[in-house]
């Protein structure tokens, strides 16, 4: 049986804590260790690992605690350098797991540095559907899953030979699950299942919370994906991502020219991105066909700076 680590990242989260902690005991697939790392919790989130700690003693609950605040990204960001399991699962501290999500995941994996998986968002304890209504691809060619990220931290399983590749960027405030999901594409293509394995506990407060999903008419994507090019925000925050990814060995070279290009900031350097793309459409897109995958691989470069680069690394 391969070794799984759980990283659990803790800050003043004792109201949801307990029943997460739970989940992750009654896996049909029981993990190796679980790491937690507390970010300076001044509630009783300390005082509740310790309690669950002391009552399964034999289930490697390892604690750490954080001399100074790291934030919610570095903070997964060191703790995953922690594991010493074959493969590392990253989990918020207010979700709930289904009993059978590990070995799900470890039956589908295959030889894939990355797999993720649906998941059923809840908020104030209602259920909201599912967080993908439409099946994405099963795999994701390194092109695709480099330039657009798709995964949140919570539906993620990645192999150790990951572990590696973020170790230089622990320093950085990026959002931990996008580089994770990258850093896994720059090795080789990434799997996806379309199967809900955690309740996704949503707060109105989050950077990426959306009540719900907002109906646009079939244009609309991609006259906002032209109007975000001119946010000098949102494309610095692209050219920082992008720079910062230069130091990453690419498996495909075609994957660090798009990585080159897009760390430039400029518009020429993101048509560079485009043309890149539109010739790779199939990598570059390859949930869709026809005129429309042509479209859509030529966007992807300013899908990218319209919807993560609002917020993917934080300005200075």
């Amino acid at each position: 049986m391969k070794k799984i680590s759980i990283i659990l990242c803790t800050y003043n989260g004792e109201a949801y804590l307990g029943e997460q902690l739970d989940s992750l005991l009654r896996q049909t697939y029981p993990f190796y260790e679980l790491i937690v790392q507390d970010d300076g919790s001044t509630d009783r989130t300390v005082e509740l690992i310790n309690e669950y700690r002391q009552q399964f003693p034999g289930r490697n609950i390892h604690l750490y605690i954080n001399s100074e605040r790291l934030g919610y990204n570095r903070n997964f960001l060191t703790a995953a350098c922690r594991a010493t399991g074959e493969y590392i699962a990253c989990c918020d501290q207010d979700d709930v797991w289904m009993g059978h999500k590990l070995e799900t995941l470890m039956q589908t994996i295959g030889n894939s540095p990355l797999i993720f998986h649906d998941s059923i968002p809840t908020c104030d304890g209602k259920t909201n559907g599912r967080l993908h209504q439409r099946p994405l691809p099963s795999v994701f060619p390194p092109l695709s899953a480099v330039l657009y990220p798709r995964s949140y931290g919570h539906q993620i399983l990645f192999r150790r030979d990951v572990q590696e590749r973020i170790k230089p960027f622990t320093g950085y405030d990026v959002s931990y699950d996008y580089l994770i999901f990258t850093l896994a594409a720059s090795i080789g293509p990434v799997r996806y299942l379309h199967t809900p394995l955690v309740y996704w506990r949503r707060h109105t407060d989050a950077v990426t919370y959306r009540a719900q999903a907002v109906k646009t008419g079939k244009w609309q994507g991609y006259a906002d994906a032209l109007r975000a090019l001119n946010s000098k925000e949102n494309r610095q925050r692209t050219r920082q991502y992008f720079g910062m990814l230069r130091q990453v060995a690419f498996c495909q070279p075609r994957v660090a020219r798009a990585v080159r290009y897009l760390s430039r900031g400029s518009l020429c350097g993101i048509l560079g991105a485009s043309l890149l793309c539109l010739f790779h459409n199939r990598e570059a897109v390859p949930e869709a066909k026809g005129l429309t995958r042509l479209l859509r691989a030529f966007f992807l470069p300013a899908f990218f700076v319209r919807d993560h680069g609002r917020y993917i690394v934080r300005l200075p």
